[in-house]
């Protein structure tokens, strides 16, 4: 190893030379008078042995980088399986707005999917099941109709066909038609959770509040007193609800937007009939019960000749006498939401919401109907909190192929299926105005 000191010597006092030479400075300071001379054949040895050096520290260090990727994945396996079974707990996502998805909800709300949870919980079962994460749309539907698409989507088709020869759509597919229904549905919106069902399932029974329990005091060796039974067991039996797209062979074969267009089709017709189901479902087989067919929401009359904050107020009132928690959002038809910010004072100013119902969102959506009562006119506005009320989701959706059906047009058919069920945990916490007029 003296050579090699020696070469190093040399290349250092090379350097040196050059910079000094380059700057045109002149040094200062005591100069050593000792020369350093190596050949050649030093100088390779010296860089052979500084590379084999960098090989060993290379290899070394890899190894070090290979254990703390796994010790990553292992993490990141974890913090997805929590966030799963986050989405099973009453303190998974928040009802207020996409920013605050996130906090956690109170003991009350319903068990479901909201917000971040869907992408954790469908990304979970691609991971376990072993999907192409590339898949998107367009390329599903392309392989449905037997057109060319990618292997990663011909794996999925060959594990997800049903005996109805329909196809489950792939997992990493999922979050993005339920987080585009999220972002449309008012009920979604407003809190209202998706519980997937377990695999093979025809139901799924879930304890439901029906009365609060009354404590009271009692002497010393005297009687307890009873109240009326506390719980109520609900079954949801998801129900069929299917639609049909419709697109030309030429356009989801050539068009580089497919996806984007399909999802928000299936997503927007989707989210307008689980709100219309979720809040005024007849409940008459086949269509689920919605939240104003229910006993236990109660219900009250609109007070003036046009719907007001004063409504708003009168049904929070009611909510809290019912002992239930205070209404975060109020669903209502379009024309009654953009009624109510129109009316204005006497100078001609839009009159502000009283503060305690700034914590109530307003939302609209077109499955509240607006032809009820005497003259067919009027409407319902649904004051509570929503996230009381969950879906029932049995499986993922679901596409087959009608090839023939319209063959003549040169056009492709998919039939989109879903089962869903509407469930409310806490009837009390949901309060319906009647007889609402814009």
């Amino acid at each position: 190893m003296g050579n090699q000191h020696i070469a190093a010597a040399a290349v250092r006092n090379a350097i040196a030379a050059h910079a000094a030479g380059q700057s045109g400075t002149v040094r200062r300071g005591i100069l050593g008078g000792v020369r350093a001379q190596a050949s050649l054949t030093d100088i390779k040895t010296f860089v052979g042995g500084v590379n084999a050096a960098f090989d060993e520290f290379k290899a070394t260090n890899n190894e070090k980088v290979d254990k703390l990727e796994k010790d990553m994945s292992a993490v990141t396996a974890a913090i997805d399986k929590m966030a799963i079974q986050m989405a099973g707990r009453p303190g998974g996502g928040d009802a207020d707005d996409s920013a605050a998805r996130g906090e956690q909800q109170p003991i009350y709300a319903a068990r479901g999917l909201r917000a971040a949870q869907i992408s954790a919980h469908y990304g979970q079962r691609a991971k376990a099941a072993g999907e192409d994460t590339s898949i998107n749309m367009a390329a599903f539907l392309r392989g449905v109709a037997g057109m060319k698409t990618t292997d990663g989507v011909m794996a999925s088709l060959a594990a997800g066909t049903d005996s109805s020869g329909g196809y489950a759509v792939p997992n990493v597919v999922m979050p993005r038609i339920l987080d585009a229904m999220v972002d449309q549905s008012a009920l979604l919106s407003a809190g209202a959770g998706i519980l997937p069902m377990e695999s093979g399932a025809k139901s799924v029974t879930v304890a439901s509040i029906d009365t609060l329990p009354t404590p009271a005091w009692r002497a010393e060796l005297g009687a307890i007193a009873e109240s009326d039974p506390t719980f109520r067991g609900v079954v949801a039996t998801p129900r069929s609800l299917s639609c049909i797209v419709r697109i030309s062979r030429e356009l989801l074969a050539d068009a580089t937007d497919v996806s984007r267009a399909v999802m928000h089709a299936i997503s927007q017709a989707f989210a307008l009939e689980f709100d219309r189901v979720g809040l005024v479902g007849s409940g008459t087989t086949p269509e689920p019960m919605g939240l104003y067919g229910m006993d236990a929401v109660t219900k009250i009359q609109q007070a003036g000749a046009k719907f007001a904050y004063s409504d708003m107020l009168a049904a929070y009132q009611t909510q809290l006498e019912h002992k239930a928690p205070a209404p975060t959002a109020a669903i209502m038809a379009p024309r009654t939401l953009v009624g109510l910010a129109g009316q204005v004072d006497t100078l001609g100013q839009p009159l502000n919401a009283p503060p305690l119902l700034n914590r109530v969102r307003q939302l609209s959506t077109n499955g509240v109907p607006v032809n009820l009562g005497s003259g067919s006119s009027k409407s319902l506005v649904f004051v509570g909190n929503f996230s009381t009320v969950q879906y029932a989701l049995r499986e993922s959706l679901n596409i087959g192929l009608l090839r023939e059906s319209y063959a003549k047009t040169g056009e492709i058919g998919f039939l989109c299926h879903a089962r869903v069920d509407v469930i409310a945990n806490y009837p009390q916490a949901i309060t319906v105005i009647e007889s609402v007029a814009s």
